[in-house]
């Protein structure tokens, strides 16, 4: 299978805190793989390394075969322009927690802003891929709505909406339903389970224990800044080995087996 994103030795620090360490991880075209762990653990750093949102201190990152990034203690290898980086993280989608959609824009004008600025095409052109994915995800009728008049799942939907507008290869996903009510989590998921279904590769750092058994390839788990175990569903939860491991799984899995909301 392509590689998609790769990471060769990758540190992280924000001042004198490291938040990654050594990091080793391959994403293959075709693969959703669910990133979690405790708070705190560098999940959502890992994510945002990916596509330049937080430069790393040490080693490499690639995109669809392509270095986007290699530092060494914190100077940079590279002698790419920004038009560079830009083409190379333009395959890349990423939606987060708390939406991140203009106040001030319909939900159709949200989905045209970035094609239009990125790619330079037309706000028709832009409006023509837009359209047919606000239908998928069921949400033609609110094209004209502000953000302010959705609900937090209907806006995370929009969210997701945005970033396939982009058309990428790749969509990250950092806790795309933590921000969410409860009852609101399943409209989000179902969407991500038919983008898995479609074949998009999807890095998700996610609570949602359920969705990463059913839906993920891999799961990585991730602990103190380094990656502790890494490999199909089965094996992190049925198999999982590594007191860290199996004491964060029946920390989080008691609550989804009594009924109560972690």
């Amino acid at each position: 299978m392509e590689s998609m994103l790769r990471m060769e030795h990758v540190d992280k620090y924000f001042g004198t805190l490291q938040v990654l360490k050594d990091i080793n991880l391959e994403i293959h075209q075709g693969e959703v793989v669910c990133v979690i762990g405790p708070s705190g653990s560098g999940k959502s750093t890992l994510l945002r390394c990916f596509n330049r949102l937080e430069k790393i201190t040490n080693g490499k990152v690639y995109v669809e075969g392509r270095l986007l990034a290699h530092r060494i203690n914190g100077t940079n290898q590279l002698n790419h322009m920004q038009k560079d980086i830009i083409e190379i993280c333009s395959g890349i989608g990423m939606v987060f927690q708390r939406f991140n959609l203009f106040p001030h824009k319909t939900v159709l004008g949200n989905l045209i802003e970035a094609p239009q600025a990125v790619k330079k095409i037309s706000a028709e052109a832009a409006t023509a891929i837009a359209i047919p994915i606000l239908e998928k995800i069921g949400l033609i009728d609110k094209k004209d709505e502000y953000p302010s008049r959705l609900s937090g799942g209907q806006q995370q939907r929009v969210a997701i909406a945005r970033a396939l507008t982009m058309q990428p290869d790749i969509i990250l996903f950092d806790e795309p339903t933590s921000a969410l009510d409860p009852e609101l989590v399943g409209e989000v998921l179902e969407v991500m389970k038919a983008l898995a279904r479609e074949g998009m590769t999807m890095v998700v750092v996610t609570h949602e224990m359920g969705f990463a058994r059913e839906v993920a390839n891999r799961v990585v788990f991730m602990d103190e800044a380094v990656i502790v175990a890494d490999g199909p569903p089965s094996e992190i939860f049925s198999q999982a080995t590594g007191d860290r491991l199996r004491q964060f799984l029946q920390r989080v899995l008691e609550p989804e087996k009594s009924g109560t909301a972690e």
